[in-house]
């Protein structure tokens, strides 16, 4: 009985934890997704990722590829983004992303979190840039025929 209740205990404690993680996430997600509108207003393209795909991107950056997969992917599809912006995205996400927390990590064991954060953002941006400049892949999809 003892370890029935220490189990349920733990769970509890689980449930309450994720809890603590999840409902923020969700809340940012949210929040980024209700300023979609007003970035759809403005028609840029930068290296190849579109406004439609600036929440992804931005998601991925601030949560990070673990935790943000499913929104990320969900996004993805939703938005009707090509595979060659997806691609891209997934490029810039796979140098820079979850900002915040691996430089928090870093900056315990004693690294320069600007440095750090400039770093991984400029390595990010000069890669998909290069990617996309060169049209270093080959992806076949309708909706990449805009």
């Amino acid at each position: 009985m003892e370890t029935i209740l220490l189990a349920l205990k733990d769970a509890l404690i689980l449930s309450v934890k994720l809890f603590f993680i999840i409902v923020p996430l969700s809340i940012f997600y949210e929040f980024v997704k209700s300023k979609e509108a007003q970035i759809a207003k403005r028609q840029y393209s930068v290296f190849g990722i579109s406004n439609k795909g600036l929440v992804p991107l931005v998601t991925g950056i601030v949560i990070g590829l673990t935790y943000g997969a499913g929104i990320i992917i969900h996004s993805i599809r939703s938005s009707h983004i090509g595979k060659t912006e997806a691609f891209l995205i997934l490029l810039f996400l796979s140098i820079c992303h979850a900002i915040i927390e691996d430089t928090l990590i870093f900056v315990v064991i004693g690294a320069n979190g600007l440095v750090l954060v400039a770093a991984r953002f400029f390595l990010a941006i000069a890669a998909t840039y290069v990617v996309y400049r060169m049209k270093l892949f080959r992806v076949s999809n309708s909706r990449d025929q805009k």
